[in-house]
Order: C-alpha cells, then sequence, then structure tokens
C-alpha cells in the first residue's frame, strides 16, 4: 500500500500501462499532474506542444501508426481544454484513439463561475460540451473514484472500435490523497477479439463462391484488426478486385502494388474502381463506414448499385452495419477473425483462386493500365501539378516511409494517386478532414517510430495553421520532413467556387487588396523555428531536396514546392459525385 495524490496515482497508473508519453501544456489547471511527470521522466516524456489542438493531433498521430498503447494528452481548465475539441473530433470520425486528462476548478468551488469556468448551464459544464468528440468521458468529482474511472478510460481507449478519451480532473482531485494497492487495480486493455455468428459468415461465403463479379472493399477496420494478410488470401481465392475507401486510414489495409488492386472508389477515386464497384454482383466491405466521399453522395449507380448488388458488411461496429446501404449479409464481428473463417468456408465449398486466367481479371487489368495512362497524360501537363509531386515523393522515399495529410487537395489527390505498401503508412484526417492534422501528426509518428522516415505533406493553407509545431519538431531533435505544396491560397475551394460558384473567386487565393500575391517567407519561417528549409520547383529539384532531407538526423526540414496553380491542372480529374451546393 502507498500513499499518492490524485496526480501521482493517475501518471503511475498510466505508466505501468506502458503509455510513454505526454503531450501538453502546462498551466494552473494541471500543474500537479505536470509536475508528476516530471519525477517520472525516465518512464514518460513529456512533450511540450505550442497549441493544444496540435497536442492531440500528435497523439493521434502516434497512435495511427503503432495501434498498439495510446498516448496522453494534458491541458489547462478553460481555453486550453477547449482548444482539443478538433483533435478530439479528428481521431473519434476516424476511429483513433488517445487519452486527454484535462483540469477543472475545484469541486467546492463548482458552480461559482470562477475563473474559466463554464457554468451557465450546468456547473462545470466543459465535460458536457466534449462528451460529443468523445468516446467516453469522465469528471472525477472525489480522488477515490480513480481507481474504477482509470482502468475503464484505458479500456475505452483502445477495446473493439477505438475512439479518444476524456478524463476531467479538478484541481483538489489532482492534489488530493490516496491509499493504492496497484495489484488491486486491474489493466484491462485486452480481451480478445469478437468472433463472428457462425451462420451468417456460411451465408457470405456462400454468396461469395456463386459470385461472378465480386469486389473487396476496404476501409480502415482492416488495418485496425491486422487483417491484411486475410484480404490478400481472400482476394485471389476469389479472383476479387479490391478497392479502398477515402477516409481514415484505409489505405495500405491492402499492398497496392498488387494486380488486384483498382485503387480507390468515390468523387475522387478513379473510374476503375468506381465501374466495378458499380456492377459488381457482391460486395464485401469491410470495416467500412460508406461516407459520402466514398460513395459519391449516395447517387446510385455512379460508385455503387445497392441493391440489385448484394452487400456483405463485416464491422466491430454493429451500428455501421446496414447503416446507409442495405445488407444481404451483415456480420458483426473482428474484421481477421471473420475474414479467417470465411476463407477456411470458401476452401471447404471447393473454391481454387485461379483467377489470373479468367476475363474479370483481363478486363480489370486492362482497365487499370488504361487509366493509369490517362493519369500520365494529366501529370505531362502539368509538370508541377500535385499528381506529378505525388508520383515522385512516391518513386524517391522509401517504401516503409510513413506520410501524413491535412485537409484539402494535397489529402484529395494523394488518397487517389498515393500507392501504399504497407498498412499503417498513410496517415489521413479523412473523417473529419482536419487542416492542421499533417505536421503534427508526423511529429507523434516520429517519436512512435524513431528509425522510420516520417513526412508530413501539406498545403500552404494547411502549415500556416500549425507551422508553430517545428518548434516542438526542432526541441524535440526529430526529423521529420514537412513538404509544403504551395499554391497561395486556399485553392481546393478556389476550385470549388470556379466549377460551382461562377467563376468568383472570394478569399480563397493569399493576395492584397491590390490583387497582388501576398505570400509568407516560408524559408524565414522554417529557419525562425530552427528547421532546415530546401526549395524545389522541378521534378529532379524535388527528388534531390527529399533524398538530403532524409539525411538529416536530428533537425525537422522544410521542402517548399511551389505547385501548378491554374485551374483545372491545380488538382486532379475526379470521376464520381460529390453533393455540394452550385449557384444556379
Amino acid at each position: 500500500m502507498v500513499r499518492l495524490n490524485g496526480a501521482e496515482f493517475v501518471i503511475e497508473y498510466f505508466k505501468r500501462g506502458g503509455i510513454k508519453h505526454v503531450f501538453g501544456i502546462p498551466g494552473h489547471g494541471n500543474a500537479a499532474i505536470v509536475d508528476v511527470i516530471y519525477d517520472m521522466s525516465k518512464d514518460i516524456e513529456f512533450v511540450p506542444v505550442k497549441h493544444e489542438q496540435y497536442g492531440g493531433h500528435m497523439a493521434d498521430g502516434y497512435f495511427r501508426v503503432t495501434r498498439k498503447t495510446p498516448a496522453i494528452v494534458t491541458t489547462s481548465v478553460g481555453p486550453g481544454a477547449t482548444n482539443l475539441a478538433t483533435a478530439l473530433a479528428t481521431a473519434y470520425v476516424d476511429s483513433s484513439t488517445f487519452i486527454a486528462i484535462t483540469g477543472d476548478i475545484q469541486t467546492y468551488l463548482l458552480g461559482k463561475g470562477i475563473f474559466q469556468e463554464v457554468e451557465r448551464q450546468f456547473q462545470s459544464d466543459y465535460v458536457n460540451a466534449m462528451r460529443h468528440f468523445t468516446k467516453r468521458s469522465y469528471f472525477v468529482s472525489t480522488v477515490s473514484q480513480l481507481h474504477n474511472v482509470l482502468p475503464n478510460a484505458f479500456k475505452e481507449a483502445v477495446v473493439g472500435r477505438p475512439g479518444p478519451v476524456l478524463i476531467s480532473m479538478p484541481m483538489d482531485v489532482q492534489t488530493a490523497p490516496l491509499d493504492v494497492e496497484f495489484r488491486e487495480v486491474p489493466m484491462v486493455t485486452d480481451v480478445g477479439r469478437i468472433c463472428p455468428d457462425q451462420t451468417k459468415v456460411l451465408e457470405a461465403s456462400k454468396i461469395l463462391v456463386r459470385a461472378e463479379r465480386p469486389l473487396i472493399l476496404v476501409g480502415g477496420g482492416v488495418v485496425m484488426s491486422g487483417a491484411s494478410e486475410e484480404v490478400v488470401k481472400l482476394a485471389e481465392l476469389l479472383g476479387a478486385p479490391v478497392a479502398s475507401t477515402f477516409r481514415g486510414d484505409a489505405k495500405g489495409g491492402f499492398p497496392e502494388d498488387h494486380e488486384l488492386y483498382v485503387f480507390s472508389v468515390g468523387n475522387i477515386g478513379n473510374p476503375v474502381a468506381n465501374k466495378l464497384a458499380a456492377e459488381a454482383d457482391v460486395i464485401l466491405a469491410v470495416g467500412v463506414t460508406f461516407s459520402d466521399e466514398t460513395t459519391s453522395s449516395y447517387k446510385k449507380g455512379i460508385t455503387f448499385n445497392i441493391p440489385p448488388t448484394k452487400l456483405i458488411q463485416i464491422d466491430i461496429d454493429p451500428h455501421e452495419i446496414g447503416k446507409n446501404y442495405p445488407v444481404e449479409v451483415g456480420i458483426w464481428g473482428d474484421a481477421k477473425v471473420t475474414l479467417q473463417q470465411i476463407i477456411n468456408y470458401m476452401m471447404e465449398l471447393g473454391k481454387k483462386g485461379n483467377y489470373r486466367e479468367t476475363e474479370y481479371f483481363k478486363r480489370i487489368s486492362q482497365m487499370k493500365k488504361e487509366w493509369l495512362e490517362e493519369m500520365e497524360r494529366l501529370r505531362e501537363a502539368a509538370p508541377m501539378g500535385i499528381p506529378s509531386v505525388a508520383k515522385t515523393l512516391r518513386e524517391t522515399l522509401p517504401q516503409e516511409s510513413v506520410i501524413t495529410l491535412s485537409a484539402g487537395l494535397p489529402q484529395e489527390i494523394f488518397s487517389q494517386l498515393w500507392i501504399s505498401y504497407k498498412p499503417r503508412t498513410f496517415i489521413s484526417s479523412g473523417g473529419f478532414s482536419t487542416m492542421g492534422f499533417a505536421l503534427p501528426a508526423a511529429i507523434g509518428a516520429k517519436l512512435a517510430l524513431k528509425d522510420t522516415p516520417v513526412i508530413a505533406v501539406e498545403g500552404d493553407g494547411s502549415f500556416l495553421m500549425n507551422n508553430v509545431e517545428l518548434l516542438t519538431a526542432s526541441q524535440l531533435e526529430l526529423p521529420v520532413i514537412a513538404v509544403i505544396l504551395n499554391n497561395y491560397g486556399w485553392i481546393s475551394i478556389r476550385d470549388l467556387q470556379i466549377r460551382n460558384f461562377q467563376g468568383r473567386i472570394i478569399g480563397t487565393e493569399f493576395k492584397d487588396r491590390k490583387n497582388e500575391l501576398k505570400a509568407p517567407d516560408f524559408e524565414k519561417v522554417a529557419k525562425a523555428y530552427g528547421a532546415n528549409y530546401l526549395r524545389a520547383e522541378s521534378v529532379e529539384q524535388i527528388r534531390s531536396s527529399v533524398r538530403q532531407a532524409l539525411t538529416s538526423s536530428d533537425t525537422p526540414t522544410v521542402v517548399e514546392i511551389p505547385v501548378e496553380t491554374k485551374f483545372p491542372y491545380s488538382g486532379t480529374k475526379a470521376y464520381g459525385f460529390w453533393d455540394i451546393p452550385r449557384r444556379s
């Protein structure tokens, strides 16, 4: 039995749970927590971020590349805590996780409206506000509650469908004494995998065996479950093309250099995946949420025809099954276990897997060839367009490199064209589509994978939001690479204005009142934070700059690439449909 205060108990507990990093900014509301971390610095590193939102993205990126133990984010009370809202929502929508420990006002002053309390509807109402963006939220009103809160918070963060967890700790709870016997505090983080109903698995297997034009659609759930090997086995057994979704971290769930991979479906997808999905007689969707970008805003016939296409949907979250399309067979279960069982049943049913001689495979191969040639023509028309940059970066970076992406053209085009060879190497804020995500997520990923190249691919607009975290990377001596695709504005939205609003460009180009370019000097920005700076104005300069950046061992590097701004070569070709209002 040991006597600890609340803050000491929290940090000691999570240290025993394997947590290695705490991201945050000290404030009066969490000073006791930060003070404890100092005493445990040999086991837990405190990462002093420059904005709480980006601390959340760092913790999010840290988890996405490992899918093991989460990280912690700590903030003070009030605006420090509310700054986490976007980071919580980003992780929640993409089924990632971190544990947020935020300060709160003293319990004996609740409801008085003291400094930084929000209480006009309910005393210290922060937890109620944030609960919409978390898998579970806890308000710890007495220190003894920590015995129950901590194991449950840890479990909620990582078990089943992951999601961020919030623990709001009043300042007096942080310093209140507590007698602790650690062997009485469980570490519930592994409860096994959810096995599916065997009758459903057999029913799905029989449908797949009879399918003439099957297609497998992989979502982020494949990566979360570690089911990539099973998807490959099943695809080869079926001879089925495999497409990925736009959201989250689905890319890499199936090796994208495989001959059965047909890239992504949806609005920013490609004609191969969309046509095959629309013509499929059976679609097996694994860990897919069927969002609007993936489904061409549910407009029938563009990406999906469900029904008459039969949908078999596997998901760890029963809420997602049948949510947006009717299912022929819905299977609640872990992706890896369920796919293993489907493979076993199909082999028992006599499925062989000699797909290369089929007309279906030959058609898939020809369609892919034609589309890839079309993309090459697009690159030739705009040598410094983002599609060309994506190809050059892929050819230059090692296969195991991790890239992170924020919202905008980088996210759209790299989702369409990037080739991910392995799971957990393509980290995108796809679900909530958050700007400012990529650089801090890359910092978190680099802390988790010290020997792996990590590259944040940012637009200049997104980088303007988060470049302060270059200082954090410099302080940590982390050689992350920030590739800035500079098109001098919010060009994704400018292009939308051109397409949908009669070409009226309003507030999306970085120009002054004289309509002249007014953009920052990114060399000065980078060097001000202690980062290296390189500029690439040609394909060969991109290659040489990235190779040079990869040689840095202890300093972040900014590689600025001025990219094509002329519409429509500023973007890529969209083959689906996105339901965005147009001005008539």
